[in-house]
């Protein structure tokens, strides 16, 4: 080494320095991905490729400055800031050049483009890989092969075939490529919302929550287990992520479970069946609800509003579970002493800046306010009432900027963990599109559905929808199994919002369906056992879960699609056969309940998917049986 190499050596920072560089450097560049979020959502997005490619550019440049702020040594971390500074010169490329890409009726895509494009593409698929494994990457590496090599296959699944300029022209250089709908709610919506619910739980909403919960279920049978129950539902109202609960209610309530003598396998089950609600629990469903009110082209207060009944229904089910559960273990109820009072809930300072908040988002949205706007508004009146209504010492004032930095820094760690998967979304959507297999596969399906009839096409559609979610985020899944499975499905008749209801519902039972299942490995973490038993106590407590979805298809009044006293008695038949199934997956009700006789009881309760009145009436009949036969002594010995 020369005397200058020893030189330039010495004079640089330790590797330590270096790390806390790119910290601060990151930080820095998430503040300014939360700033850009928030300010185009209250005024107005820029054009869409401008909005669109600095939202993916901040976005998976974080994640690569992420990796090169734990890289091990030197020379990693310095090809990680090379690849994040690539990613966003790549995206910024495109603001620059965003009037011409915009006007010219004909783009022909320049040698330096086709670089940078390929370049922006293997890197996003390679944050994909980063945060959920191969199988996305996968799968768009096998749609980029068929577009390209799709005219050396022949009969039906060929094509003519197309070149790689034209492929990335249409990729890089368009709105209909990565930069396509998905991708736009991404930039226009997802972002914001995500970012209202972490602003929301770093000024105090998980403590308010978890008090809440304590209150309403901790004193009943299985008290513990139902404030799983109840605090997960809020938590997912405003995340909307299964693992995202799991993690963060889950470390209070699985050791509080534990602690009370809940089996471990339960007691992960609870946690993980509970969380993996928040996709379907209005007001804030995911992203997946936001993409699906784009798709159908309808109001997304009109999506939450169909979600309503069914979120219930599924609730219902887990506190009936529970309660049956408790019942038959003798489970204590939360310690006295661990539950809070009303009045350390409902004071002004705790409880007046979260009901204004929401008050807010919900009055913005009901008068005609577009969503992104909404949750503007509401991210706005929950920092300004966390500043003013706290106490104004320095120390305090300082505590409460630091959580509001954190909150942001939150929000842009649980936006960008995301954003490379509905990119890789988008492109497989765009090729299948491009290439026309999308008609083909859903003509498949259609043949099935013309000769087969319509309960084995929605089965066909359900392990389709299943399968693609297994290691896939749910949105990614949902998206994937709508190109494919929902035009053939309104096909033969079905009603869209019931048909993407249905798909969708396919796609998040995968967070509890073995053998990838991320909601139970999560819990299984935390109660440090075995995910196996975990996944089968869910899918028991989850059980009216995988029934909804058939609710959809043949009675559709559960989505609010019919008169009020459809309805009405679609909802009550729900609630019956969520307890029915309770009992049925539980095998006790007031005292132990027979094998044949659960089957019959589950068979029943199965039954009142079909829409007729023989069934309904057959349903609440052993409802009504069963409460007689377990309170009346003489009898139960008979």
């Amino acid at each position: 080494m020369s005397t200058i190499d020893k030189d330039a050596f010495a004079e640089a920072p330790p590797p330590e320095a270096k790390t806390a560089t790119i910290g601060w450097l990151m930080t820095v560049l998430a503040l300014a991905f939360v700033l850009f979020q928030t300010y185009t959502a209250g005024f107005g997005q820029f054009p869409p490729l401008v909005q669109r490619s600095v939202h993916v550019g901040l976005s998976i440049g974080l994640v690569y400055l992420g990796v090169a702020a734990v890289a091990d040594n030197i020379a990693r971390r310095w090809l990680m800031v090379v690849l994040a500074v690539l990613v966003m010169v790549a995206c910024g490329y495109l603001v620059v050049e965003d009037e011409r890409i915009t006007n010219e009726i004909a783009v022909e895509i320049r040698p330096h483009e086709l670089v940078l494009g390929v370049a922006l593409l293997a890197l996003i698929l390679d944050s994909a890989r980063r945060s959920t494994g191969w199988i996305l990457p996968i799968m768009v590496l096998g749609m980029l092969a068929y577009t390209l090599f799709g005219n050396m296959l022949s009969g039906n699944w060929g094509h003519p075939g197309f070149s790689l300029d034209f492929m990335m022209e249409q990729l890089y250089l368009s709105t209909e490529g990565l930069w396509g709908t998905v991708t736009g709610l991404s930039a226009s919506l997802i972002a914001i919302f995500i970012i209202f619910g972490c602003f929301l739980l770093a000024t105090g909403a998980s403590d308010t929550f978890m008090k809440v919960a304590l209150i309403v279920s901790g004193r009943s049978p299985g008290g513990a287990a139902k404030v799983a129950n109840v605090s997960s539902a809020m938590f997912g109202m405003i995340n909307g992520a299964a693992v995202a609960n799991v993690a963060t209610v889950g470390n209070f309530t699985i050791p509080m479970m534990k602690r009370l003598g809940y089996r471990p396998a339960f007691a992960g089950a609870v946690e993980a069946t509970a969380s993996s609600g928040g996709q379907i629990t209005p007001p804030v469903m995911g992203a997946g609800a936001f993409i699906m009110a784009e798709l159908l082209r309808m109001p997304y207060l009109a999506v939450a509003a169909a979600a309503v009944i069914p979120s219930f229904l599924f609730y219902v089910c887990i506190w009936a579970s529970i309660d049956v559960e408790a019942r038959r273990e003798d489970m204590k109820p939360v310690d006295k002493a661990d539950i809070p009072k009303w009045r350390d809930v409902l004071n002004f300072r705790e409880a007046f800046p979260l009901a204004a908040t929401i008050l807010v988002m919900a009055g913005a949205m009901f008068t005609g306010r577009s969503a992104g706007l909404a949750a503007f508004l509401a991210i706005v009146t929950n920092i300004s009432l966390y500043m003013l209504l706290g106490p104004w010492d320095r120390q305090a004032v300082l505590d409460r900027l630091r959580r509001l930095l954190e909150g942001a820094k939150m929000g842009a760690r649980n936006v960008i963990s995301l954003v490379s998967l509905l990119v890789c979304a988008q492109i497989i959507l765009s090729l299948i599109g491009f290439t026309g297999i999308g008609i083909k596969l859903s003509e498949l399906i259609l043949g099935v559905g013309s000769s087969q009839g319509m309960a084995l096409t929605v089965m066909l559609v359900m392990l389709v929808a299943l399968v693609l979610g297994m290691g896939m985020p749910t949105t990614a899944a949902y998206l994937l199994a709508a190109a494919v499975c929902i035009p053939p499905m309104i096909a033969l008749g079905l009603p869209a919002l019931s048909a993407h209801f249905f798909v969708f519902y396919g796609a998040l039972l995968s967070a509890l369906t073995p053998p990838v299942c991320t909601a139970v490995y999560t819990a299984a973490v935390i109660t440090r056992t075995d995910w196996w038993p975990i996944a089968v106590e869910s899918m028991k407590l989850a059980v009216m879960k995988f029934v909804l979805p058939f609710y959809f298809i043949f009675r559709p009044e559960i989505l609010l699609s019919g008169s009020t006293t459809d309805i009405i008695r679609v909802l009550i038949v729900g609630v019956i056969a969520s307890l029915l199934f309770a009992v049925a997956t539980g095998g006790f009700y007031r005292r132990p309940v027979s094998l044949p006789l659960r089957l019959v009881i589950g068979a029943i309760a199965l039954s009142t998917i079909d829409p007729g009145w023989a069934t309904d009436i057959l349903a609440l009949a052993t409802l009504i049986g069963l409460w007689v036969w377990h309170r009346m002594p003489s009898m139960a010995r008979a």
